[in-house]
C-alpha cells in the first residue's frame, strides 16, 4: 500500500480538545484479568500474528495473555498481545481480589511463569468509518486500521498517545460503552 509518511498516526502528546474534535471519546476499562510474563532473551524476538498485522515483541517486552474458560495445548495457544515495559508499568497492576479462583486456562497460564494483572487505564477511542494508517511501538512498519475497527489511543504516562487498534468485539469486552 502506498500512503504518504504524514498520513499515518504516531505517538504523541494530544490536547483533551484535539482529541475531542477528532471524534475521539473517553473509554473507562472493565476490571478482568490478564496473565502477563516476560519475554526472556531466548524466545525473542518473538512475532505474534494480531488482527490483520504482525507485532514484534523483543526481549523485557510483557506478553500479555487472555486465558478464556479452558486450559490450551502450549503457552502461545491463547489469545495474546504485546506490551512494552514501560507501557506495561504505567497502565497495569497486580490483580488484587483475593476471592478470585483461577480456571483452568488461568492455572495454566501461571504454571507457565505468568502472574495476574489488570489494567486500570482507559482509552481514548473512536470507531472507524474509514481506514487509517498508524504506527505503533510494536509495528516494523505503518499498518491500516480498518473500517468498524476502534482506532485507540493509550491515555496515561509513556503510552500517552500511542495508537493501536482492536476489533469491535475485543473493544466491547474491554471497555464501558455507553
Amino acid at each position: 500500500m502506498t500512503f504518504e509518511p504524514r498520513q499515518v498516526l504516531r505517538q504523541r502528546d494530544w490536547s483533551e480538545k484535539e482529541l475531542i474534535e477528532s471524534g475521539f471519546k473517553y473509554y473507562q476499562r472493565r476490571k478482568y484479568i490478564v496473565l502477563a510474563r516476560e519475554l526472556p532473551p531466548e524466545e525473542a524476538p518473538l512475532l505474534i500474528p494480531h488482527e490483520s498485522e504482525t507485532l514484534v515483541a523483543t526481549a523485557g517486552y510483557m506478553i500479555c495473555f487472555s486465558a478464556g474458560w479452558r486450559k490450551r495445548r502450549s503457552l502461545y495457544d491463547y489469545s495474546n498481545w504485546p506490551v512494552a515495559p514501560d507501557h506495561f508499568a504505567d497502565m497495569y497492576i497486580k490483580w488484587d481480589d483475593p476471592a478470585w479462583k483461577p480456571k483452568p486456562g488461568q492455572k495454566h497460564l501461571m504454571s507457565l511463569g505468568c502472574r495476574p494483572y489488570t489494567s486500570v487505564v482507559g482509552v481514548w477511542a473512536r470507531r472507524m468509518e474509514q481506514p487509517q494508517m498508524i504506527e505503533g511501538v510494536e509495528h516494523t512498519q505503518p499498518v491500516e486500521v480498518p473500517v468498524n475497527a476502534w482506532l485507540l489511543l493509550a491515555a496515561k504516562g509513556s503510552a500517552l498517545g500511542a495508537p493501536y487498534w482492536v476489533a469491535d468485539k475485543t473493544f466491547r469486552a474491554r471497555y464501558m460503552i455507553d
